[in-house]
């Protein structure tokens, strides 16, 4: 896909394509941040700073995974209000995370 996307595609589905992959990495880092922040929070042994430090970390987290998946909302509403024709939805983002993910596994 991503390479059929390269030779072949217009810049708007290059640009929506790095949306996507955009939307998917900050997904993952959330994630991320979010065991990190619970493992601290469980290893913290009742230390208020480091419960403090693991709480925020969890909370700003999950604050930059709304706020990513708003500027996905944002930037369709503004493609579909200026008619340009970004077609990009979960689908796609699901073919391409797997798509992903086998290229990974087959490493």
């Amino acid at each position: 896909m991503l390479r059929d996307l390269l030779e072949n595609a217009s810049i708007v589905e290059i640009v929506a394509t790095f949306v996507a992959l955009g939307l998917i990495f900050a997904t993952i880092l959330c994630l991320i941040f979010i065991i990190v922040g619970g493992i601290t929070f469980i290893l913290s042994a009742g230390n208020e700073e480091k419960i403090r430090k693991a709480v925020h970390t969890i909370r700003y987290s999950i604050i930059g995974l709304f706020v990513s998946f708003i500027a996905f909302f944002v930037v369709s509403f503004m493609a579909r209000l200026l008619d340009i024709p970004f077609e990009l939805d979960f689908s796609t983002i699901v073919d391409l995370m797997s798509e992903i993910f086998d290229s990974l596994s087959a490493s």
